[in-house]
This record gives structure tokens, C-alpha cells and sequence, in this order.
């Protein structure tokens, strides 16, 4: 026993030299600073947003015939087709429709007949000519109406693009709620969400760069064709949706990829520039601190724009100046070190 403690006494006192040795030589070092310099740039302003590419225009195509239960007589088309304005989509069963045709056609020759007949001896007959020539165009009006009717049995594409979600086959029944298919357009875009804060900074035609997940080496440039006047509220947080329009249209973009956008809100050329890590804030001051020899001295200024890596100051600091971004102080060091000593064979509760 009495040689354990012999040991423990050797060790403690080798120990407790050293931690001596190093706590005068820590407190001997100087605090240090490191700093950077006022540069003259240009400083770029952006807010980011996330949300996926889509087409620039899609239009689901429902029936807009009147009743329930309308039979698909034929379908002209497959997923993924391109399609011109005005190719036939689909063709629904038109029996009804096309009597309605043939009727209002008969109403129409009766009436010229009727009127070609109708003589001009006297007044009323004159007063019976004219009913009769208001009678025919009437009729005119009816088989209009039923011709344009029939059309609307025969479902076309709106425009040049693809065709997506086809989801009906010949005889299935349909509705006027039911989506036979979507014509989408070729050219797509990006509709990012912009939270609450950054959405009143962006602005119509401001420039955008866009990535794209799934394509890590495609970035692509933009500007800002829409901005939501009213926003879309999820779990709490208020969002607003922005529309992107696209520099060049790359055909590996698909509607649905994921893409994060960074849109320029404001771009300051020729200006003085500090990091951020410089700057501080008292009772509203902004500040930074310069050294006069080894001693930091504060520095009001006046601060422009900035982003998440640097600001623009207006006024206090010259180009050349070196400002303080950050204090290293030795005695933090050697507090942190002097916390973790720990002697072999001993807990908390000293030797044993």
C-alpha cells in the first residue's frame, strides 16, 4: 500500500508541473485576431426558393356534353404522343347529337319552305312575311347551336403538345367530371415556393439560376414571369408560388424534377465589401472593429445590401482596411484543457 501511494504522489506532482508549466505559458501568449480586408466589388442579393419543373401550359380534357354516361367511341391517341392543335383526341357516341343536327335541319327547311309560300296580297300578309323571314333565322340560330353541340363530341387537342394521363378506352362510360386526358406543352418551367419574408422582394422579370436535383451538372437561368398575389398556408408556415420562365429549354428536363432556384433581387457593382463575420450590432449601431497596433478599436459604419456572405458598407471604412472577423483567445484554450485532466487510477472519489 505504501508504494501505491509513492506513486500516486510521483504522478500528481509530474502532473501537476506540467499543467503549471502550461498554464504560464498559455497565459504568456497574446489574444490573436484574425481579419480581412475592404475589397471593392460587386455584391449580388438573392432569395432562394424550392419546387419542381412543369410544362408551361397543361389543359385537362373533359367531356363538356350535357348528361352522365356518355360512351367513348374511339380514342386516337397513346400516352406520350405529340399532337397538333386540333388532332382528335377521342370521339363520343354522337347518336343524340347528330339527330338534334338532322332535326334543327328540318325545322330550318320548313321555315324557308313557309316562307317562300307566304304571299304579299295585303297588310297582314306583309306583317306574316316578315314573322316568317324571323322564323327562318331562328331556325339558322337552332342548327348552329346543334352543329356546334355535335363538336363538342369530337375531343381535340387545344394546342401543339403531348399527351399525358390518358385514362379512357372505346366503351368505357364517361362524365363531364371525368379527365379523358392532359395536353401539355413541350416547354416547361419552374414554379418555386418563396416563404413569407423573401415574397414581397420579388418582383416580375427578376433573373433566376435554377438546379436541378436530378441533374447536378445542369444549371439553368431564368426570370420570374408570375409572383402569387395570395399565399398557399401549410403546417403554419405561409408560402407564395413563383413562376419562372427558362433561358433555354433542355430537353433532359422533365415535369416533376425537383429544382431549387436562387432569384436575384438586387446587384450592387463597384461597391465596398466586408464579410458578415465582421460585423456587429449595438443599440441599433452597426459596428466593426479595426486594430490600432494589437488593440481593436470599434468602427461605426453604415451598412447597404448583403446576403448570407457578405455586406456592403455605405460609409466608415475605406478600400484596403483590414477589419477584425474573429478573436482567438488563448485562455478559452487552456480553460477547455485544464476541465479535462484526468489522473490514471483515480475516479471522482480521489485515490484507491
Amino acid at each position: 500500500m505504501s508504494k501505491k501511494y509513492i506513486w500516486g504522489a510521483v504522478a500528481l506532482a509530474v502532473i501537476g508541473g506540467g499543467y503549471y508549466w502550461y498554464s504560464n505559458k498559455s497565459a504568456t501568449q497574446p489574444v490573436q485576431y484574425k481579419t480581412a480586408t475592404v475589397k471593392k466589388g460587386d455584391l449580388t442579393v438573392s432569395v432562394a426558393g424550392s419546387g419542381q419543373i412543369e410544362a408551361v401550359n397543361q389543359v385537362d380534357l373533359k367531356p363538356v356534353i350535357a348528361g352522365d354516361a356518355i360512351e367513348v367511341m374511339a380514342v386516337y391517341v397513346k400516352n406520350d404522343q405529340v399532337v397538333k392543335k386540333g388532332d382528335m383526341i377521342a370521339l363520343l357516341d354522337t347518336k343524340d347529337a347528330q339527330k338534334a343536327v338532322r332535326n334543327a335541319q328540318l325545322d330550318l327547311s320548313s321555315a324557308k319552305n313557309k316562307y317562300t309560300q307566304t304571299k304579299e296580297n295585303d297588310i297582314s300578309d306583309k306583317y306574316d312575311k316578315k314573322a316568317q323571314k324571323i322564323s327562318v333565322e331562328q331556325k339558322e340560330n337552332s342548327l348552329a347551336d346543334a352543329k356546334d353541340k355535335l363538336n363538342d363530341y369530337y375531343v381535340r387537342a387545344p394546342f401543339d403538345g403531348i399527351v399525358t394521363g390518358l385514362s379512357v378506352g372505346v366503351g368505357d362510360s364517361v362524365s363531364r367530371a371525368d379527365v379523358l386526358a392532359s395536353v401539355i406543352t413541350k416547354d416547361v418551367q419552374a414554379k418555386v415556393s418563396i416563404n413569407e419574408i423573401d415574397a414581397p422582394l420579388v418582383k416580375v422579370g427578376n433573373k433566376a439560376t435554377i438546379k436541378i436535383s436530378a441533374l447536378t451538372d445542369v444549371t439553368i437561368t431564368g426570370k420570374v414571369t408570375k409572383i402569387d398575389t395570395i399565399g398557399q398556408t401549410a403546417q403554419n408556415v405561409v408560402s407564395y408560388n413563383a413562376e419562372i420562365s427558362l433561358d433555354n429549354q433542355n430537353e433532359l428536363l422533365k415535369p416533376g424534377m425537383t429544382v431549387s432556384a436562387s432569384i436575384i433581387i438586387d446587384v450592387k457593382q463597384d461597391v465596398a465589401i466586408v464579410p458578415n463575420s465582421a460585423l456587429k450590432n449595438k443599440g441599433g449601431q452597426s459596428y466593426v472593429e479595426t486594430l490600432n497596433g494589437a488593440t481593436p478599436v470599434q468602427v461605426s459604419v453604415a451598412i447597404g445590401v448583403a446576403n448570407n456572405v457578405e455586406t456592403e458598407i455605405v460609409s466608415g471604412l475605406k478600400i484596403g482596411d483590414k477589419v477584425i472577423t474573429q478573436t482567438i483567445d488563448s485562455s478559452t484554450t487552456k480553460a477547455a484543457a485544464s476541465s479535462g485532466l484526468r489522473l490514471p487510477g483515480m475516479g471522482s472519489g480521489g485515490l484507491h
